[in-house]
């Protein structure tokens, strides 16, 4: 290059163009060319040429790199697999690794000391602590009700958390479990781990159930809020629902008012069903399965039943039918054997409603169950069969059916008195809605119904003449020795301390015998003078119409024996022979009965005869058996006898 400036002017163009034409260039201008080797080094240019000619050998900046320390693939490898530490893939095997028991009691009284008067800074620790030791891989999954999380930490790990939730009040408990219920949803929605909010959850509710229930509404907001978001709803209920563990009333509850609104959304569905599962199975709850006390209320149930049977067509079949197969057990706990007679008038009501036919036969069978339960249950029907007649019809045919299994409690007077009630009040009315099948109802179950009568065994009237042959028996005993005092009977009652007390009664009896015909003697005709007196004529006319009552009576016969007598006479006329034959059944049946008397009073005989000769002591005591046996078939051989000749007798007139 040249040291001095130079100027360029408009001649340089044609410079150029005679230097291309070959024009001659200065020497000082020729100087100004330099070669490669003239600027680079000369090892620079014996690498470039060696390069271009020779590139088997190594790089250098390639072997420059290598020994500034440059990893190699497999040592990376190795380097990572010692920094990564491996995740635990079960709650328990966490548990075993990463938690200490003395590291969390130094955590709670390190936390207590700093924040005497915070426990819900205690509780956040805890549970901070919990989320980071129990991570897992996948993440844990807590059991419907009870069970994991809480079952993997050891029985000292629990105590020492529940000595620090017990030094909390009521109310702090309450809003612990609040926190653990939020801080569950929070945590979860940003995919953080909630394994110790989830275990704090499960103790609380296993000393304190009702911590749910007290301000339930607030749940039943943060679940709203996060319904849309399936796996933290399902967290929600998860939480709330653990209160069922301990407690039958408080899991119904949550199952009612929290889970029961969300169980045709299909991601809800299976855990609400399942969750219902483990509760009555939690506490063996069974269709046979009687409480003192509802675990609901009236309402409450019959949402419950249209949930069954209505609802429950628009979910998954197999959730429907699971639900359907835990409804008698569910129904048993809900109503309690349909004591409160307030449920039959509500079932009443809605039974005109209902159009499944599973529903409708349900509702009948608890109106028929209240019916055998409560009395009351029979008044609210009372009032209610004019009004709601079709549904009436309806139960009173379900009763009929089922007749066998509602007897033992329906059949009684007072049941009889109301199907009379109510055939009257049918015979009333006309052309009224469900008229005909109530009216059908009433008189088939009148036809079942069991009417008063004697009894299979004639129990009264042996008692009536036991008593006779006791009284015959003690006067025989008596006329024999004379008098009482002397009689066996006496003897017996002395032996066994009791004569005064009988003879002491027996006096007062005489005594008050006296006392009453004498009274009767002396006031009964003064009653009936004055009762003629103050009645004046309508005493006669009552003595008058009495007459007259006795005389149509006596007429009425009379007329009763001539149409009898006509009727023959017109049979006759239709069958020749038919009267005579009449008057030889009559004249046989005659004689039948006086054969049959006199029989039965040789019988009598007899016993009368026994009974003398046990009194006076010509029978032995060995032989009273054998002879009470021989005697009693000697009755009974001239009974049989007696019943087979007046059988024989008309059955030979009747031929």
């Amino acid at each position: 290059m040249s040291e001095k400036w130079e100027t360029v002017t408009k001649t340089k163009p044609a410079a150029s163009k005679g230097k291309a034409n070959g024009t001659k260039v200065s020497k000082k201008q020729e100087a100004k060319i330099y070669t490669m080797e003239d600027v680079l080094p000369a090892s620079s240019v014996e690498n470039m040429y060696q390069a271009a000619f020779n590139p088997t050998p190594a790089s250098p900046k390639k072997d420059k790199k290598e020994t500034n320390g440059t990893a190699k693939p497999k040592p990376k490898s190795t380097e990572k697999k010692v920094e990564k530490p491996k995740i635990p893939s079960t709650l328990a095997q966490a548990v075993k690794e990463n938690l200490r028991v003395e590291d969390l009691k130094n955590l709670l009284e390190s936390s207590q000391v700093r924040f005497p008067d915070s426990p819900l800074l205690w509780l956040r620790d805890v549970a901070a602590y919990l989320n980071l030791k129990l991570v897992t891989q996948p993440p844990t999954e807590g059991d419907i009700l009870g069970g994991e999380p809480s079952t993997a930490l050891t029985a000292n790990m629990k105590k020492v958390i529940n000595v620090m939730l017990q030094k909390s009040s009521d109310s702090m408990k309450e809003t612990f479990f609040e926190t653990c219920v939020a801080n569950t949803a929070h945590d979860l929605s940003k995919g953080m781990c909630v394994t110790g909010w989830r275990i704090l959850t499960q103790l609380l509710a296993e000393t304190n159930p009702t911590l749910v229930t007290a301000h339930i509404n607030r749940y039943i907001e943060l679940r709203n809020s996060y319904q849309n978001r399936p796996v933290v709803g399902l967290s929600i209920l998860w939480s709330t629902g653990q209160a069922g563990n301990k407690s039958l009333h408080s899991g119904i509850k949550v199952w009612l008012e929290i889970m029961l609104p969300v169980i045709t959304m299909k991601h809800y569905t299976k855990y609400v069903v399942d969750y219902l599962a483990g509760l009555l199975a939690a506490h063996n709850i069974t269709k046979n399965t009687v409480l003192n006390k509802p675990v609901m209320d009236i309402p409450n149930f019959l949402t419950v039943q249209d949930t069954v049977f209505i609802v429950s067509t628009q979910v998954n079949k197999d959730c429907a039918k699971t639900l359907k197969d835990l409804y008698p057990g569910l129904r048993a706990i809900a109503v309690a054997g349909c004591k409160n007679h307030e449920l039959f008038p509500e079932l009443l009501e809605r039974l005109g409603n209902l159009s499944m036919p599973d529903q409708v036969v349900d509702t009948l069978d608890l109106l028929a169950t209240c019916l055998t339960a409560t009395p009351a249950a029979l008044v609210h029907w009372h009032k209610a069969y004019t009004s709601h007649l079709p549904q009436s019809g309806q139960l009173l045919q379900y009763l009929d059916t089922n007749w066998a299994r509602v007897k033992p409690a329906l059949d009684v007077p007072e049941f009889h008195e109301t199907i009379e009630a109510f055939e009257d009040y049918n015979q009333s009315v006309i052309n009224k809605e469900g008229l005909a099948l109530a009216s059908q109802g009433c008189t088939s179950l009148a036809g079942k119904m069991s009417t008063p009568g004697m009894p299979w065994f004639p129990w009264k009237t042996l008692s009536f003449l036991l008593l006779i042959s006791t009284a015959a028996i003690i006067n025989l005993d008596c006329q024999k020795h004379g008098n009482f005092s002397k009689s066996s009977t006496g003897q017996f009652l002395r032996d066994i301390g009791q004569y005064d007390r009988v003879l002491t009664g027996y006096q007062v009896v005489v005594d008050r015998s006296k006392e009453g015909k004498q009274w009767v003697d002396t006031n009964v005709p003064v009653y009936a003078e004055h009762a003629r007196r103050v009645g004046g004529p309508y005493y006669e006319v009552a003595q008058t119409k009495a007459g007259e009552a006795w005389a149509l009576m006596i007429l009425g016969y009379g007329k009763l024996e001539l149409a009898v007598k006509a009727g023959v006479v017109k049979v006759e006329g239709w069958v020749p022979g038919a009267q005579e034959q009449i008057n030889r059944v009559g004249q046989a049946v005659v004689k039948g009965g006086q054969v049959m008397w006199l029989r039965t009073q040789q019988g009598a005989l007899t016993l009368q005869q026994g009974a003398v000769d046990l009194v006076n002591g010509d029978v032995d005591w060995v032989a009273v058996k054998a002879n009470a046996v021989a005697r009693a078939q000697i009755v009974q051989g001239q009974l049989v006898a007696a019943f087979n000749y007046v059988q024989g007798q008309v059955n030979q007139l009747v031929k």
